[in-house]
């Protein structure tokens, strides 16, 4: 655990950045989580886990506006989800912007499909930007009240287990009690 605190201190937050680049959802919630349990800074975690996005996106969308037929053609399911959003990205480009990091798969697909859709750079930046603080405020708060809520809820195991446990010994005690007075009383039938 020792050795696990000392990379998180010396290079949690390169982490949260890289892997905000990469992925989102599951690393911002447990640098929320990080965060409660003091282990990362929450305003450098927030401003890194904003910036590692935000870089992410924009190399999404880069791909998606110079390489994207060369690129969709390696990964079919990747291709499957940006045919189905083009169409919304037609009409709906800047609610799609915001939202790519509230979506599952979003944070990939959706910057994707919006350069090679050819949306506006500085739109795309403007409401991706603005989705992605959001975001990240907001996996970040849940990934803190969820480690808050799970030490009060582990606390309380300790304590309903505690309480179970001295069921368990008063229930074994009146079961040999009474078993003791069963045997008690077939001797003196005997």
């Amino acid at each position: 655990m020792e050795q696990l605190t000392t990379l998180l201190s010396e290079y949690g937050l390169w982490i949260v950045f890289f892997g905000m680049i990469v992925e989102g959802t599951a690393v911002i919630l447990l640098s929320g989580v990080l965060c409660h349990l003091g282990l990362l800074p929450c305003e450098e975690t927030l401003i890194v886990a904003i910036l590692g996005a935000i870089i992410g996106d924009q190399s999404w969308f880069y791909i998606g506006k110079n390489y994207a037929h060369r690129v969709l053609s390696n990964f079919p399911l990747l291709n499957d989800k940006v045919e189905a959003l083009k169409k919304k990205a037609e009409t709906k480009a800047q609610w799609l912007a915001m939202s790519s990091r509230f979506i599952y798969g979003g944070a990939i697909a959706i910057p994707l499909v919006l350069g090679t859709q050819h949306y506006e750079h500085k739109k795309f930046t403007l409401f991706d930007t603005i989705g992605v603080s959001l975001a990240s405020i907001v996996g970040l708060s849940i990934g803190y009240m969820l480690s808050s809520s799970l030490k009060k809820v582990t606390s309380e195991i300790t304590q309903i287990e505690h309480f179970m446990l001295l069921l368990v010994i008063i229930v074994v005690i009146m079961s040999l009690y009474k078993y003791k007075k069963k045997s008690n009383r077939r001797k003196e039938n005997i």
